[in-house]
C-alpha cells in the first residue's frame, strides 16, 4: 500500500516531479564529474609522487632531514649490500641507487650563465621502466650502447640552455666533500613529460653522477619498488635492516652505524601533508552538492504535504499510522531520486569518459610549481564504475535528507487539524 501511495503522488503533479528528478539529475551530474576530476588530480599525484620517490626509499636520516639541499654528504656508501638483500624479498621487485643534485648549466655548451636545474643519476631500466621516459621523447632517442656519455634534458631545461640533440651539454655541480666537480654528456634526446619538475632536470647513468658527486660505489637514495602496498613493503624492510648501516659501511666518524630511514612515499613529507588534502576537498564538494540538491528535494516534499494536509488527515482518521505516513512521502521522495540518480550518474559519467580524452592542461600554473610537487602539466578525470555508483548512492542521500523534514511535518499533521483546512 505504501508503495502504491508512493508511485501516485510521483504522478499527480508530473511537472513538480519532472522539476524535482531534474535537480538531482543536475546534482549526480555535478558530483560525478566533479569527483571524476578530483579522482584525476589525486591519482595523478599520487603516481608521481611513486615514481620520483619510490614505493619506499631508503636515504640517511640525516639526509631526509635535510633534503631540500641535496646534502650529498649524506650517502650510502655502498649500495650493492642492500641491494641484494632487498632483491630476495617477494615485497620488492626492483631497486634503484639514485643521486640528485642542484647545478649549474652551460648557454648553449660554451658559458655558465644563471641557469639551474636538477641533474638526476640513475640505472637507465629506472628511466625506462619507472619514469617511462622512453615514451616521452620529444626530440632524439632514448640512452644507447654509451649511456655513461649520454644524457636525457627535459624541454624546459633544454631551451634555457639552448641545447638541443646532438649537442654537448655541460653541468658544472660538486662532490660530497664540496669541491666544484663539472661534467660533459652528450644529448641524445629532449624530454617532454608532462611535468613541471621532470621538464627541468637533466637525466645521466647512475656512474656519471657518482662521478660527479665522488661517491663511487654508493648513492644518496635507494628506490624500492614492489607489488604490495607501501606500508606492507616498508613494514618488511624495516623487519630485516637492522644491519644495513654496518654491510654499507655507512657509519660515522667515530665508528658507528648512521642512521638510516625507511620510508614508504606517503609517509615522507610534503605528500605526508598533503595526502589528505583532495579526500578533504572532495568531501566538502560532496556536502556542498547534496546540501543545494536536499533543498531541491525538501522545496517539493513540502509543497506536496501543504497540499495533501487533507488527505492525510483523512488517512489518518481511517486508521493509516503516523509512520506510515512518514514512509510514503520518503518513499516519494527515493523514488524521485532513482529516476535522477540514474539519469545523472549515466549522463555524468559519459562526460567524464570524453572529457578524459581531453584533459586540462595548467600551463603556467604548473609550471610555476615547487619542485617538491611532481605537479603534471596536463590533468585528466578518472572515472570508474564505483565513482558512478557511489554518486548514484549519494543521490537517494540526497532524497532521503531532503524528504526527512516534510516527512516529519506529515507525521505531526491529525484528523482534526485536516478537517480545519481550507481546500
Amino acid at each position: 500500500m505504501i508503495v502504491r501511495f508512493a508511485l501516485r503522488n510521483v504522478q499527480r503533479n508530473v511537472r513538480r516531479s519532472l522539476l524535482t528528478i531534474l535537480t538531482v539529475t543536475l546534482g549526480c551530474i555535478l558530483l560525478t564529474i566533479g569527483l571524476s576530476w578530483l579522482s584525476g588530480v589525486y591519482y595523478s599525484f599520487v603516481n608521481s609522487s611513486i615514481q620520483n620517490g619510490g614505493l619506499v626509499r631508503i636515504s640517511t636520516e640525516t639526509y631526509y632531514q635535510k633534503e631540500a639541499l641535496n646534502p650529498l654528504e649524506e650517502n650510502i656508501v655502498h649500495t650493492a649490500p642492500i641491494v641484494e638483500r632487498l632483491l630476495q624479498l617477494e615485497e620488492v621487485t626492483a631497486v634503484y641507487p639514485r643521486i640528485s643534485q642542484g647545478v649549474a648549466a652551460s648557454i648553449g655548451g660554451e658559458e655558465l650563465g644563471e641557469i639551474f636545474g636538477l641533474l638526476t643519476g640513475a640505472d637507465i631500466e629506472y628511466y625506462r621502466d619507472v619514469l617511462k621516459l622512453e615514451d616521452k621523447i620529444h626530440k632524439g632517442s632514448f640512452f644507447t650502447e654509451n649511456a655513461e656519455k649520454e644524457g636525457l634534458i627535459g624541454r624546459s631545461l633544454a631551451k634555457d640552455m639552448d641545447v638541443t640533440v646532438g649537442d654537448d651539454a655541460i653541468f658544472v655541480g660538486q662532490t660530497q666533500d664540496g669541491s666544484i666537480s663539472p661534467i660533459k654528456i652528450t644529448v641524445v634526446g629532449i624530454l617532454d613529460t608532462g611535468n613541471s619538475v621532470f621538464d627541468r632536470c637533466a637525466y645521466v647513468h647512475i656512474e656519471k653522477a657518482r662521478w660527479m658527486a665522488d661517491i663511487p660505489e654508493g648513492s644518496t637514495e635507494l628506490l624500492i619498488f614492489g607489488p604490495t602496498d607501501a606500508a606492507t613493503t616498508s613494514r618488511t624492510i624495516q623487519e630485516i635492516s637492522s644491519d644495513f648501516s654496518q654491510i654499507s659501511d655507512t657509519i660515522d666518524q667515530d665508528g658507528k652505524p648512521v642512521p638510516l630511514s625507511i620510508l614508504a612515499w606517503n609517509k615522507r613529507e610534503p605528500f605526508a601533508s598533503m595526502i589528505i588534502l583532495p579526500q578533504l576537498i572532495s568531501g566538502l564538494l560532496a556536502a556542498i552538492i547534496i546540501f543545494i540538491t536536499a533543498l531541491g528535494v525538501l522545496n517539493t516534499m513540502m509543497m506536496s504535504v501543504l497540499e495533501r494536509t487533507a488527505e492525510i488527515g483523512i488517512l489518518r482518521a481511517l486508521g493509516m499510522q503516523r509512520t506510515t505516513v512518514a514512509a510514503t512521502f520518503i518513499l516519494e521522495a527515493m523514488t524521485i531520486a532513482v529516476f535522477g540518480g540514474l539519469a545523472g550518474s549515466f549522463i555524468g559519467s559519459l562526460l567524464s569518459i570524453w572529457m578524459a580524452d581531453k584533459g586540462i592542461n595548467l600551463g603556467e600554473a604548473a609550471a610555476n610549481s615547487p619542485d617538491s610537487l611532481p605537479i603534471n602539466t596536463t590533468l585528466y578525470p578518472e572515472w570508474s564504475p564505483e565513482l558512478a555508483l557511489f554518486t548514484f548512492l549519494l543521490s537517494l542521500l540526497m532524497a532521503f535528507l531532503g524528504s526527512a523534514i516534510p516527512a516529519i511535518q506529515a507525521n505531526r499533521i491529525t484528523p482534526v487539524e485536516a478537517i480545519r483546512t481550507k481546500h
